[in-house]
């Protein structure tokens, strides 16, 4: 096997088109190995040799010299049809208008850090479409790279302006710096080899420094073909039966994020997506769009997991059955609603290129849509952007490479041989020769930093791992996954917030239809489980029957094992420190008011929660803050110090009598209730520290 591998790096297989569940290599444009008995997988199981078959073909005896003679032959091959390409924006005459200097705005993703740097372009003063919030112009730029000057061969672009005046100018640059922290984990999903990969246009900013106010332009490759979006920021979800792709990258971004970020409104033709919308755990990136934990349970609500998602070893997301069952009445129903649908226009292939040999099937695509268009009108599209028109489409990070082992770490010296063949006959043309130069993932640092990171360890997405990382935590890496100080479950937060959105309906298909409080509840349950305190509160008062924020008309049987359960989530939230529930347990251990049958009192416990309390507290007062009612009512400090030290003076359940420790209990009672004008009350508690200390043993 080590020997058929070795002999196979320094070659070039071509891949097929075709649907992923049925394809095989196409034997008949293969190279073969000597003696090898099957076919070498390219990347991750896209495709296969039909089983114990090893077809017979003239290559197969061919030494390794002439192995190498044609794979060049067929990269130069490659290259002379590039060449003769006619540019597909040749009749707008772009080369026409004022040259103008620009600044250009790059944001690294790797490194977080913006450059600078100056080019020259010319653009259309006339919009060619527009969204809802931005007019698109097309553009022409000279590569800061190339030896020539013929605005012939520059390179096609689409600039954005958003049509609003009043939008700030930092807003072009957060839109960037989303659309390449998602193409930076577009290339983290590519790098644990996929079925299919991706990639996310490449987008900078260009500044008209020579223009009145130095406008902000959003500038990228063009993407022409039939424009699909696939899911969106809130809930929408294509059907996974024709594209599973996309919702695996999805949930992908969720796991292998730590639960940090979840990348959604996937859309763009075939696997080359842009505008995309992040949203992260706390909200507060990424624009509006951004919906936090609530865009999160909005993906889930929708997500099924498909056969990629299985190949990645990415986790179900736990739903109630209901749930499960309803699935794909709720998808028909976001469907209508949210589905983006584009003017499209036909498209004719000047130069089809499926005969030429040694490219791969998604390059093969790429170049496909190099086609023309005669139309040259303007037209309305969706905010997401989609044209019909023509133009070359190669993102940067989108390379013309040569198809890889599964295990190579670089190219070969042969694969780069006819990467440089290709390369150059397009950039010489009209190709975005920027595709090699500019992206940020191409670069021995930017290696080093993915291999450097854990972005091979994911964090799953369902209740059962996440519960045993929590259980768990006490090696190191789970330590710094879950933040063992302050941690609170991010996939809890999400069933949290999957409760709420049952609860407010937006998961019913009409307004009359009633929102299910099963699985509300299921979702509520799976919150406390994983240790979110509001979970835990709402979820407990509901067990012991108690009056309740979440779910106010949800009723369980009343119970003495329903009571329990409840009370041990109270536990639960005391421990974290929740005020309210801190009032009630301890009062329950103190006195027996609210405690289950099947425990005693214990006033070791009532005592390390009134500790707890006094901790939090910071002023004297009752502590209300959102759960607060007459069950939970706690006393101000001084009394609670003071029974505190009546315990110590008693000396029962469990506590023994201390009159040492009890006088300093009043004492500082005293001195409390002082602070806060009750003088009787004060000279109340001197005085039973006096009567302590009197006790005390000489």
């Amino acid at each position: 096997m080590n020997g058929r591998k070795d002999s196979i790096d320094d070659f070039i297989l071509p891949l097929i088109d075709g649907e992923l569940s049925g394809s095989y290599v196409d034997h008949e444009k293969l190279i073969f190995i000597p003696d090898s008995d099957s076919l070498y997988p390219i990347g991750m199981e896209n495709f296969r040799s039909k089983s114990g078959h090893s077809p017979k073909s003239p290559t197969a005896k061919l030494d390794k010299l002439e192995m190498q003679r044609r794979v060049r032959e067929r990269w130069q091959n490659a290259a002379k049809k590039l060449k003769f390409m006619k540019d597909p924006w040749y009749e707008f005459h772009i080369q026409d208008y004022p040259i103008e200097k620009v600044v250009r705005h790059r944001y690294n993703p790797v490194k977080k850090e913006w450059q600078r740097d100056e080019c020259v372009v010319r653009m259309e003063p006339k919009q060619f479409a527009n969204g809802a919030m931005r007019a698109c112009f097309r553009l022409k730029k000279l590569s800061n790279f190339s030896h020539h000057k013929s605005w012939d061969h520059a390179s096609n672009y689409v600039a954005k302006c958003y049509k609003d005046s009043s939008i700030e100018r930092e807003r072009y640059f957060d839109d960037v710096r989303l659309q390449m922290d998602a193409k930076f984990w577009a290339e983290v999903y590519n790098r644990h080899n996929p079925p299919k990969k991706i990639d996310i246009m490449q987008m900078c900013i260009l500044e008209f420094v020579d223009r009145p106010d130095s406008p902000l332009f959003h500038l990228e490759h063009y993407i022409e073909g039939k424009y699909i979006k696939y899911n969106s920021n809130a809930g929408f979800v294509e059907d996974s039966t024709i594209r599973n792709t996309p919702n695996a990258f999805s949930h992908f971004s969720f796991e292998f994020s730590n639960h940090e970020l979840i990348v959604v409104d996937i859309q763009g033709v075939g696997d080359l997506y842009t505008d995309p919308q992040i949203h992260t755990v706390h909200g507060d990136d990424y624009g509006d769009g951004n919906l936090g934990v609530k865009g999160f349970a909005l993906f889930f609500y929708s997500h099924v997991c498909n056969d990629i998602c299985h190949s990645l070893n990415l986790t179900k997301f736990d739903l109630a059955p209901s749930e499960i069952d309803n699935q794909a009445n709720f998808i028909t129903k976001m469907k209508d609603k949210k589905l983006v649908g584009t003017k499209a226009k036909p498209n004719v292939n000047t130069h089809p290129i499926s005969h030429i040999p040694c490219i791969s099937a998604r390059n093969k695509y790429l170049l496909n849509r190099l086609s023309g268009s005669d139309d040259n009108e303007l037209f309305e599209i969706d905010e997401s952007e989609g044209y019909s028109s023509a133009s070359p489409c190669f993102s940067p990070g989108i390379q013309i490479v040569p198809c890889l082992s599964q295990n190579s770490l670089s190219l070969t010296r042969s694969n780069l041989i006819g990467m440089n063949l290709l390369s150059k006959s397009f950039n010489s043309n009209h190709s975005n020769n920027t595709s090699f130069v500019d992206s940020p993932f191409d670069n021995e640092e930017a290696y080093k930093f993915f291999n450097s990171n854990e972005f091979n360890k994911p964090r799953a997405s369902g209740f059962l791992e996440e519960k045993d990382a929590i259980l768990n935590a006490d090696t190191e890496f789970r330590r710094k996954l879950i933040r063992l100080e302050s941690f609170e479950s991010i996939l809890g937060k999400i069933h949290f917030e999957m409760c709420k959105y049952h609860e407010v309906g937006r998961f019913v298909h009409s307004d009359s239809e009633p929102f299910d409080q099963q699985a509300a509840f299921y979702h509520l349950q799976l919150a406390a489980n994983l240790g979110l305190t509001d979970a835990l509160v709402n979820c407990a008062k509901i067990y012991m029957q108690l009056p309740h924020d979440i779910l106010p008309e949800f009723k369980i049987e009343d119970n003495d094992n329903n009571y329990e359960l409840g009370f041990e989530m109270f536990v639960e939230a005391a421990e974290k420190g929740e005020k309210s529930t801190l009032c009630f347990v301890a009062k329950a251990f103190d006195t027996g008011i609210g405690l289950p049958k099947k425990r005693e009192i214990d006033w070791h416990r009532a005592i390390e929660y009134y500790r707890k309390i006094i901790g939090n507290s910071t002023e004297e007062r009752g502590l209300d803050d959102g759960f607060y009612d007459i069950s939970t009512e706690c006393e101000p400090v001084y009394s609670i110090l003071a029974r505190i030290g009546e315990m110590y003076m008693e000396g029962n359940h469990g506590i023994e009598q201390n009159y040492t420790e009890a006088a300093d209990l009043f004492n500082e009672a005293a001195e409390r209730a002082m602070q806060s004008g009750k003088g009787r009350l004060a000279n109340k508690y001197f005085d039973l520290a006096e009567k302590a200390g009197s006790l005390c043993d000489p």
